[in-house]
């Protein structure tokens, strides 16, 4: 629900100083914590090595590979279409020739409209590959799918009775998934799978045929979901593909379009509910509307695996920051045409099978409740169709927009793409990638990486979306750990630990890519800053993107009236003695190379933790997240500090921006409204929004920036109350 949140700005409440005082709850001993929290440690290792380079970084997984012996385990939020990922895939396969078991997970969401890729990949593998998703549909959204997609006639109901008897049938249908409490389905029901596939291949055409003109799809038809695409589901696919530009020409279908493809440029401004389900909740009864179950399915939709774990033979680890794609795998160079990573990687190579560190891999990978096989997918959101959508369009444009039926059935004969043909194409661009990459792209010589002490003790530790069995959604402020968010609840109390240690110089960094802190991170920090933790000799250092390196602007655009509120927070309370100083650090742009930040390293004096976690909200509230703790290593620490300081002194790199924080509302204000037209034209592209439309978001947008700004107010103040409702409501971001 939008409010115009200048007005609480205003109130007497949040103005009156000191009206509560900022008391962040006591943490356990960082000992303590690393044994409650932690998977896996101390692990024994022969060897350990951090990566700063991407080159350096690509060479050591590729080594990795082409030595595992038994068995790779891989977990990865992105894994690409492109040059460096298909030199890893074609890695994969040659050790899966080698008889090596290779097992790779994989997100849904990011990953869906790759479904065939991975097929081809799972092919060439031989039955030694096995890719699944993660964050399946569950039983609820796919149930709200099939009700979604099924008409009165097909339930034969009157208009005054068919919601009830649509939800009896739905609920009917699915009750065997429902009976032995699975929470999800492989069965695909009226146009559910239709439905999930537009849902997660992000069309709003499909998704918007889906819902309007469900009525006259053949629940039968849709309900094949098999990999194989035979004559009779071709003929199938090509009737439900012509029924869809019939639909196309109803008032019903464009309007729903046009309200979906606003859901998907909403949702980089953080709503508290997902934008696509608040564009389709509209076509559900309240009975759904009011499922608080389905509405946390909903709100969880996004919840990412974020993991980056790549385990050879159960006994050599790597991890960090980066995904696999060329933005993380190399250099500068008309090859990437993206963003290139600055990332940390962690490589460790272990004293032998470390048991409860493969075990971590397992757990994930049987989480029958969110994790999927190729082929359950395609039972219940089969890609086919979408796969051939261009090809029905254009077989519709050459027939008349539809009207000729005997021109359509030859046209889409002629061009539709089954699956075999389009795993086929797969292969032919897999080779040219390779083939590109070994003629163009030119490996840089690459600083060494750097060596992690042989005294190091070191700890596993993830974010995980179970606890005790069950699955989680978030986190309640304060209950970290009981929330299996084990990496944020280690910060904490690393926070702590650093702030008691004395009063000798003592150094905390943020070396971090998204810097919006989670109402948890955000107490401690100010705590630390107010002198109401005592934090004495402790400098404090956060360096992040700035709007010119980030690739996720947005983040900037909410955090810039995060760190507003904490500077206001700063001059309002005071500081004393016992307070620890601020530093706030931004990476410039240099030499049209589109570097970015990536790594997520937190320097905790002599410890550190380097890992795919963010110090934003997501992290905390959504994802699933994977590091590794490293303590007593003493010259790896300082070589860290020294290769940081060599960027910091590197002119024009990164610019100290501290004194810009507390820079005067309007001053901010305009920069703000310079953005949004930057994020209007880079998430609106070619359909443009109205006039209208795009003065209700950029409405929206100053909403939510101000709401970032009260209640971080707040929470500065200790209030767990806005500390939740900040937490619930940008957990997106």
């Amino acid at each position: 629900m939008k409010r115009h949140l200048l007005v609480l700005l205003t109130a007497p409440a949040l103005l009156v100083a000191g009206c509560a005082l900022n008391t962040p709850m006591q943490q356990p001993p960082l000992d303590a914590a690393l044994t409650q929290n932690a998977t896996a440690g101390p692990l024994a290792f022969a060897e350990g090595s951090v990566l700063m380079n991407n080159d350096a970084a690509f060479a050591a997984k590729l080594r990795l590979i082409a030595e595992a012996r038994e068995s790779l385990d891989l977990a990865y939020y992105i894994f690409s279409d492109d040059h460096t990922s298909s030199l890893l895939s074609q890695a994969l396969i040659e050790a899966a020739d080698r008889g090596v078991r290779v097992r790779l997970l994989v997100d849904y969401f990011s990953s869906y409209k790759d479904l065939d890729r991975f097929s081809w990949l799972e092919q060439q593998g031989g039955g030694n590959i096995e890719v699944r998703f993660y964050n399946r549909p569950t039983l609820e959204i796919i149930k709200d799918a099939a009700f979604l997609t099924m008409s009165c006639a097909d339930v034969g109901a009157s208009a005054s009775a068919c919601d009830d008897e649509k939800l009896r049938v739905v609920n009917s249908y699915f009750e065997p998934d429902a009976l032995n409490g699975q929470g999800f389905s492989n069965r695909s029901f009226a146009g559910s799978g239709l439905f999930l596939s537009g849902l997660y291949g992000k069309h709003p055409q499909m998704l918007a045929y889906a819902v309007t003109r469900g009525q006259g799809i053949d629940p039968e038809a849709l309900a094949a979901g098999a990999p194989a695409a035979d004559d009779k589901r071709t003929e199938q696919l090509k009737a439900l593909g012509k029924l869809y530009f019939r639909a196309r020409y109803m008032s019903g279908v464009e309007s729903t379009v046009a309200r979906l493809k606003l859901a998907y440029v909403r949702t980089v401004f953080a709503d508290q509910v997902n934008p696509v389900f608040d564009t389709v909740n509209s076509y559900l009864p309240l009975a759904r509307q009011n499922n608080a179950q389905a509405q946390k399915d909903w709100d969880y939709l996004t919840e990412f695996l974020h993991h980056k774990f790549l385990l050879a033979d159960r006994s050599t680890l790597i991890l960090g920051g980066r995904n696999v794609e060329d933005s993380y795998h190399m250099e500068p160079s008309a090859l990437s045409d993206k963003y290139t990573f600055m990332d940390t990687d962690v490589r460790l190579k272990l004293e032998g099978d470390e048991a409860t560190l493969a075990s971590s891999f397992d757990r994930l990978w049987q989480l029958r409740s969110m994790v999927a096989s190729i082929g359950e997918v395609r039972q219940h959101a089969p890609n086919d169709l979408l796969a051939n959508f261009d090809a029905v369009q254009a077989a519709q444009d050459a027939c008349k927009d539809g009207k000729d039926s005997a021109c359509m059935d030859r046209e889409v004969d002629k061009r539709f793409v089954p699956l075999a043909a389009r795993m086929h194409a797969v292969d032919i661009s897999h080779r040219e990638y390779i083939a590109r990459y070994a003629n163009e792209y030119h490996v840089a010589e690459a600083p060494p990486p750097l060596r992690v002490d042989d005294s190091a003790s070191i700890y596993y530790l993830e974010n995980l979306p179970v606890t005790q069995g069950e699955r989680n959604y978030g986190a309640r402020h304060n209950r970290e750990a009981a929330s299996s968010k084990h990496i944020q609840a280690l910060w904490r109390a690393a926070l702590q630990n650093v702030c008691a240690a004395g009063s000798s110089p003592r150094e905390v960094v943020f070396h971090n890519a998204y810097l919006f802190m989670p109402a948890n991170l955000l107490q401690d920090v100010g705590a630390m800053l107010d002198g109401s933790r005592p934090c004495p000799g402790v400098s404090l250092s956060l360096i992040t993107n700035s709007l010119a390196t980030t690739d996720l602007n947005v983040v900037n655009l909410l955090a810039v009236w995060q760190l507003k509120a904490l500077a206001d927070h700063l001059q309002e309370t005071g500081t004393t003695a016992n307070a620890a100083s601020l530093h706030y650090l931004e990476y410039q742009p240099e030499d049209n190379s589109r570097r970015s930040l990536h790594s997520k390293v937190m320097l905790f004096d002599r410890d550190i933790f380097i890992g795919s976690a963010n110090a934003d909200v997501r992290s905390l509230m959504m994802d699933s997240n994977n590091g590794v703790m490293i303590r007593n290593a003493p010259d790896f620490v300082q070589a860290y500090r020294d290769r940081l300081q060599a960027l910091i002194a590197r002119p024009g790199f990164i610019a100290d921006q501290t004194a810009l924080i507390g820079r005067d509302k309007a001053e901010l204000s305009v920069e703000m409204n310079a953005l949004v037209d930057q994020l209007l034209a880079r998430y609106a592209g070619d359909d443009r929004l109205s006039a209208e439309q795009q003065a209700d978001l950029k409405q929206q947008v100053q909403d939510t920036t101000q709401k970032v700004y009260a209640l971080s107010r707040e929470i500065l103040r200790g209030n767990a109350k806005a500390a939740d409702e900040f937490n619930a409501l940008f957990k997106a971001i």
